[in-house]
């Protein structure tokens, strides 16, 4: 038998996901698609695109941080979608 359990209905999980989603963009930038003024503040750019750029200290930072709250803002847009049904 499945139980019932009454969910109060809020947005702060829907906040959530646009904040780490534009945290996520903002890292894809930095990361994968970097302005001049970045370039030439940390002159190594990595040459493969799809890759995490291990070697690089700040362009790591921002491709593991791009796809690690890639990821938490979907999951929380799904838990936003359950809480609210």
């Amino acid at each position: 038998m499945a139980r019932s359990f009454e969910v109060k209905r809020n947005n702060e999980h829907l906040y959530w996901s646009i904040g780490l989603l534009i945290l996520s963009l903002w890292c894809i930038r930095d990361g994968w698609f970097p302005p001049e003024s970045k370039i030439e503040k940390y002159p190594d750019v990595p040459t493969e695109t799809w890759s995490l750029a291990l070697d690089y200290e700040f362009y790591r930072f921002n491709r593991v941080t791009a796809v690690i709250t890639g990821i938490a803002s979907g999951v929380l847009l799904v838990m936003y979608r359950l809480v609210n049904r």
